[in-house]
């Protein structure tokens, strides 16, 4: 998978995550994931499944549920 395919890139190389980040209280803080990041660690698979099953990362967790719910990435 290509993320340059799926997402749209809000600035150079980056797209738009509502998860990229936490604050000290807990909450989840808006802003941008490199698309060539994703690209090296999670292009070669094919479901959201699969990538959250690759990653420890909370966040990413939730972006690639996010791009589920948005249509962008099969479950």
């Amino acid at each position: 998978m290509d993320f340059y395919d799926i997402l749209e890139e809000v600035r150079p190389g980056y797209a738009y995550n509502p998860y990229a980040g936490k604050t000290e209280d807990g909450e989840w803080k808006e802003g941008w994931v490199s698309i060539d990041f994703l690209n090296e660690h999670f292009g070669q698979y094919e479901t959201a499944e699969e990538m959250k099953n690759a990653t420890t990362s909370e966040g990413l967790k939730l972006f690639f549920d996010w791009l589920v719910e948005q249509g962008k990435l099969p479950a």
